[in-house]
Order: C-alpha cells, then structure tokens, then sequence
C-alpha cells in the first residue's frame, strides 16, 4: 500500500458509495420503499470514511515527501515547516475539491442523522449524495490529487508563498469551506420541501443549518480579511477582489434567508422568498468555486486554469435550475396572500432582505461585468473599489438602520409606544453624528458614530425590554440570557455595528508614509521615532530573508522582512504589525541596499481601529455560536432523566 493507491481507492469508492446512496434514495422516494432509504442511509458513513482515508493518504504523502504523486511535487518541498506540510492539502486545486468532497461526506453523514419523514429524508439524501458524487466524479476523471509521475523529482518547489506566509491559512480556508459546503445541506432541504410539497417544518431545520454554514463563513471571510491585512503587504483587508466577492454572495443570500426565515418561522409567510435565497446562496457558492478554479480571472484567490471550469460551470447552472425550477412549480401553492406594513417587524425583514439581495446583485454584476465585456467586445475594461465602495455605503447605511429599528418593531402593526423608542434611536443618531462632526470627524466617520451609538441604543432598548417582560412576570432577569436567540442575535448585531465603525475609521484616517532611511538616520511620523540601525540576511532553507532592524521609541525593536522565494521572481514583504486599542502600526520593508547594507526604503502605515474589526469578527461567530448552543429542557435541569 502506498499514498496513491489508498488515495485513489479512497476516491473511487466514495464515488462508488455516493452514486449508489444517490440512486437508492431516489428510489425510495419514487416507489415510497423504506428498504432503499434504510440502504442508501448504510452508505453515508462509508462514503466519509474513505474520504477520510483519500485525504489521510494525501496527508501521508506529503509528510513522507513522496513526491511521485503530481500533487506533493508541485505544492510541497522538503524545506517546508510541518505547519505548512499539513496545510498544503488546501494549498492548490486537486486538493482543495478533496477537502470540499471530505466535508461534503461529513456534512451527508450529520445530516443523516437528523430525524425527517422518510419523503423529505430520501431527497435530502439523494441532492447531498448528488453533490458529493459531483466532487468526487471530479477528482476520478479531470483532477486527481492523486496522479503520478512517471520520473519523480527529488525535490518539490513547495506551496504559493502567499500561502505558507502566515498561519491564518490553516484556518481560513478551511473555515471557508465549511461555510461554503454547509449551505449544500439547507439547500437539499428545500429542494425536499419542494418536491415533496411539505412546508411546514423546513425552514425551522433549514435555519439551524444555514447558521451553522453562516457562522463558519463569517468567521472565515474575517481570517481572510485579517490574512489578507498582514499577508499581502498593502495594509488593506478588503480589496474587492473577484474571488472576494464570489465568497461574498453566498453570505449575503444566506443573511437574507436568516431574516426572512424568521417571518416564515413567526407567520407562516416568505416561503417563496425562503425558498429562492436558499438555492441562490448554494448556487452562489458553486459559482464562487467556478470563479476560483476555472481560470478565468486573476486573483490570489485563483488557483489555475484547467478543465474543471466547465465541470463546475455546468453544476452550477445544474443546481441552479433545479432549485428555481421546482420553486417555479410550487410558488403558487406558497406564494403570499396577507399584505405586509413596512413599519412592522416583518415589513422591516423584507427590506433588509431586498438591501441584502440587491447588494449581491450589485457586487455581481460588478464582479461580472468586465469579463462579459471581453468576452463580447473584446475589449478590456475593470471595475475597481471606487464602484464597489460607492454603492456598498448606502446599502450599509440602511441595513444599519434597519438592524436598529427592525428588532423594535412588533409584528404586523406599529403600537403607539413603539415610535417613542423609534425617536428616541433617531435622536442618538442624530447626537452622534453631530458630536462626530464637532470632534472635526469626516461626515462619514460621523455618520458612522451616530449609527454605532443608535444601534447600541437599540441593543439596551432589546435587553431592556426582556429584561423587564421576566420582571413583570415575577421571573429571574438573567433568564433572560436563556433566549438564546434574541441575546445571540443581539451580540452579532453589535459585532456588526463595530466592524462598520473599524471599517468607516479605518478608510478615512489611514495614514501611510515612505522614507528611505541611511543606517543610524532616525525618523518620526504619527507619534513614534525609529531609527534604522541596518539590515541582516537569514538563510530558512525554504526562503531567503532579508530584515532591517528598526528601533522605535514606542514598540522597542521591530523586524520587517522581504522573504524571497525560489518560485517566486520578486520579494514578498512581511510587515510587522503592532495593533493597538486605537492606531495598527505597520512597518514594510519597501527595498533595501543590496550591496552594503547601508540604507532602507520604509513604509509606516497607520490605520485607527483594526483591532476592533478583529474583536468584532469573534463577536459575531460568539453570538452566532450562542444561538446554536443547545439548550437544556426543564427536565434535564431539574436532574430528571429524559427517559
């Protein structure tokens, strides 16, 4: 036994046991025969372990350093750091599908388990075996991590170097990819409710689902953000990049559902539009991995050009049409009759839903549209942040008002004592902008003040209200910390409301200088004095790297570097950044003396705010974590067995 031959077993038999699951579930759902659910139920679990296994085998090649597989000789050498070794599974595109397709069979065998009416269950079945056979279909025919060569070299060239700078890359992507690969299950179940004409129950278990996979994308669009920051050297952590918005979309889709799911959860209502955000959130994944695999743009995101474009081009427009085929057969029969107030809780979920949705049409179309302008005319055009950045503000400006207002809303029609609380937050938003606009602020900044404080005035107004509701009722004011909806909510709204203040801070008073410095030549710009004492070389086997030494009166000494790479033509800075409460200090090596050593090209950037974007980035997957945390019933509580 060696690597390849376990990998490709393990490929080839999860393809085996999912086409054959996949078959047997349709067959239980077209001839209403438990048998075959029971049989396509007993493939689940193999499926995954010998997805596991393929992926164990690719682990095992790269620590043995058998580079006979095309895989490890592309993406791995003898230098790389265990850390990076273990990684490097999701470094490139063959072995990014095999993480995809493990945590497609992992997804499979959680959902299994989940307790459906054997009608809903054999579809579920039959979409996640479907979308599993795909990848690994994939891997079997047009991408194997697992092909050989027939003269081995010695050595690898090892991972992209982007890849292998930072640590955040052993948790980003894969974070990523749970995100990405846990929208399959809710979408599998509305397809189910669809084709089995059963609606009352899906989207309650849709939405527990869909928070999962929205939790792991929120904390893995903040890594990327953060990798992005102190990786790419620019001191940016978003850049509109195309594959940045392709993982965007599947975001916004699913925040849309998460809202409108709770009207149908409360009244019965937005079916239709439950059932159209969830298949666009899954297709949008799908259309994000074609993006980054088919080569069609350049990104650091994109892995390279080959055949799986097509592939994944094709299912997309494969789980696109059958999602929105089976919703164009069923929305009579779940279309909406009641007529909604705008100033009600629901009327506000609609909107927020319709800013989300608009949103992603908008970063789609941007994303989109220099690539059908070459492919129509030929000619060669970009769409840069300055579109981007111009219509995400007021699309963020009122889903920040709207993140006020709506939780403050009763359902169906606005009571009288409602609109004190609503001037009330208007009034906090127009202080706050004003004290923003007296502290000398941009308009921005300020607006961004005002919102911050309106919302958070919103949170206490929410609390409050539980808070007194326990009260009244003779109860416990902490109990109400065991609504773990409303309190989890409410900490991801204020993780939101903090990302938008970093975000508006950080765009508007970011300051960056350049300065070549002679050794022993101090300078001092945005409150800290350094002073260059030279540049030393560091031989690390994989990379060469080149540091100056900096000393600075705030921070003591600090070592930025340009690390050079033997795949790479040019120097990749790392930048030292030191985060503080209120600036981020970045230091870049820009260039440097070649030849004695005797001066640097340095670059500070100084950036207000960073460090709460990253606080609250972990707010909103704490929040998010809260809901989903189990609760206990009473009679677990109270010691009293469930049996």
């Amino acid at each position: 036994m060696n690597p390849a031959l376990l990998g490709n077993l393990g490929v080839t038999l999860t393809l085996a046991f999912s086409l054959l699951g996949a078959v047997l579930a349709l067959l239980a759902y077209f001839q209403g025969d438990g048998r075959y659910l029971r049989g396509a139920r007993a493939l689940v679990l193999p499926a995954f372990l010998s997805a596991l296994a393929a992926f164990l085998a690719l682990e095992w090649a790269l620590l043995t350093h058998d580079f006979s597989l095309a895989y490890v000789a592309r993406n791995h050498s003898t230098q790389d750091p265990l850390w990076v070794t273990l990684v490097t599974p999701w470094a490139a595109l063959e072995g990014s599908i095999l993480l995809w397709g493990l945590l497609q069979t992992f997804y499979t065998w959680l959902a299994s388990r989940k307790a459906l009416d054997p009608w809903r269950a054999s579809v579920v079945l039959a979409v996640l075996f479907g979308v599993q056979s795909f990848f690994f279909g994939v891997m079997a025919t047009i991408a194997s991590p697992f092909e050989t060569l027939p003269n081995p070299p010695a050595d690898g060239v090892g991972p992209n170097p982007l890849l292998q700078n930072h640590w955040m890359m052993a948790v980003h992507p894969v974070l990523m990819y749970l995100g990405f690969v846990g929208l399959s299950v809710p979408f599998a179940y509305a397809v189910a409710a669809m084709a089995t004409r059963r609606y009352q129950t899906w989207v309650e278990e849709t939405r527990w689902w869909t928070l999962i996979a929205w939790g792991f994308l929120t904390a893995g669009k903040v890594a990327g953000m953060w990798w992005a920051y102190e990786v790419l050297g620019w001191g940016g952590y978003w850049g509109w990049d195309p594959v940045e918005n392709a993982s965007f979309l599947p975001w916004l889709m699913a925040t849309a559902f998460l809202h409108t799911a709770i009207v149908q959860q409360t009244r019965g209502a937005f079916k239709v539009w439950n059932f159209a955000f969830i298949t666009l959130a899954f297709a949008a994944t799908v259309l994000g991995t074609f993006i980054t695999r088919s080569g069609i743009i350049m990104s650091v995101h994109a892995f390279a050009e080959g055949p799986v474009g097509p592939a994944f081009l094709g299912f997309f427009l494969v789980s696109t049409a059958l999602g929105l085929g089976l919703l164009s057969q069923v929305a009579r029969e779940v279309r909406d009759t009641a007529v909604f107030r705008l100033l009600s809780r629901e009327g506000a979920l609609l909107l927020g839903a319709f800013f989300f949705s608009g949103w992603a049409l908008v970063v789609l179309f941007g994303t989109f549209y220099p690539l059908l302008v070459e492919a129509f005319t030929g000619a060669r055009v970009s769409v840069g942040a300055p579109f981007f950045d111009q219509v995400s503000i007021p699309i963020g400006v009122g889903l920040l008002l709207l993140m006020g207002i709506g939780p403050l809303l009763p359902w169906r029609r606005t009571r009288a004592e409602v609109f004190r609380n609503l001037y009330l937050l208007l009034l906090v938003l127009a202080l706050g902008t004003l004290v923003g606009l007296l502290r000398g602020y941009t308009p921005g900044a300020s607006l961004a003040v005002g919102l911050f404080l309106y919302n958070l005035t919103a949170i206490f107004l929410l609390a409050r209200e539980g808070v007194l509701a326990r009260l009244k009722a003779g109860l416990s004011p902490w109990g109400f910390l065991e609504n773990r909806r409303r309190v989890g909510s409410l900490v991801v709204h204020f993780g939101v409301a903090l990302m938008a203040l970093g975000i508006a801070f950080s765009q508007a008073y970011r300051l960056e200088q350049e300065r070549t410095l002679y050794r022993g030549q101090a300078w001092e710009v945005a409150g800290v004095r350094m002073e260059f004492l030279g540049v030393r070389a560091r031989d690390e086997g994989r990379r060469f790297a080149v540091e100056a030494h900096l000393r600075t009166d705030r921070f003591g000494d600090v070592y930025p570097r340009l690390n050079f790479y033997p795949q790479m033509q040019g120097p990749l800075a790392t930048p030292v950044v030191l985060y503080t409460p209120v600036d981020d200090f970045y230091f870049v090596l820009m260039d440097f003396d070649r030849e004695e050593g005797q001066w640097a090209s340095i670059r500070l950037i100084v950036t207000p705010m960073v460090f709460w974007m990253w606080v609250a980035g972990g707010l909103m997957a704490l929040g998010t974590l809260y809901i989903l945390w189990p609760v206990r019933r009473p009679e677990e509580a109270k010691g009293v067995s469930p049996a």
